[in-house]
């Protein structure tokens, strides 16, 4: 599985951002890889017309539908299209209160939740809260171009492998290289997540491509 976060980049955005979700609709389709586009807000149900494949959002707030002003219940994610989450990512950070009243919204609704830690610590925190998924990202390799997890962090992919159970363990922070995905499934994750790699890159499909093979 590969996860291919947007954020907020301009890069991915508009016209941009269905064409982006072209690209990996065609790359799953080639590769046998499972990609996941993950859109901004405002682009994501674009995305979902455009594609033939799993869109997420990047974040759900813990409220009902309704008079919910300025929120994102996860009952009106599920209704555009959406098949699941990001939560708790290193750049919009939750509280453990806010973290568990929000899983519970996405259980009610049927969304998958991916939950994001920066150590094991948190990891196993996470783990109980029961999510779909669990995002082994170190913040500060987020975004890094010349170091990733794989690379730095290989004994803490490990041990949060070993410590969060039956979850499975997707990560992330500064992948680029179809040797980072290698190292991460070697390790024990079923995953890898994305952005700066992909949505910046000069040409995406040869990227993504190119993670895909740390599949194999």
């Amino acid at each position: 599985m590969i996860i291919v976060n947007f954020k907020t980049y301009k890069e991915a955005s508009g016209e941009q951002a269905v064409s982006l979700a072209h690209t990996i609709c065609d790359i799953a389709g080639s590769t046998g890889i499972e990609i996941i586009s993950c859109p901004q807000a405002v682009d994501f149900k674009a995305v979902v017309d455009a594609s033939d494949h799993p869109v997420w959002v990047q974040h759900v707030d813990p409220i009902k539908q309704g008079r919910a002003t300025g929120w994102f219940p996860p009952s009106v994610a599920k209704d555009v299209g959406a098949q699941a989450t990001l939560l708790n990512h290193s750049e919009h950070k939750l509280s453990i209160g806010v973290l568990g009243e929000t899983l519970v919204r996405c259980k009610e609704v049927g969304l998958k939740t991916l939950v994001f830690a920066d150590s094991v610590d948190e990891a196993k925190m996470v783990a109980k809260f029961e999510p779909d998924w669990i995002g082994y990202e170190p913040e500060e390799l987020v975004g890094s171009k010349t170091e990733s997890v794989s690379s730095a962090k290989p004994e803490v992919i490990k041990a949060v492998v070993g410590e969060v159970g039956s979850v499975p363990v997707i990560v992330g922070a500064g992948v680029h290289t179809q040797e980072d995905v290698r190292v991460a499934i070697k390790l024990g994750a079923v995953g890898v997540a994305v952005a700066t790699d992909i949505v910046l890159a000069d040409n995406p499909k040869e990227e993504l491509v190119d993670l895909a093979k740390g599949f194999k």
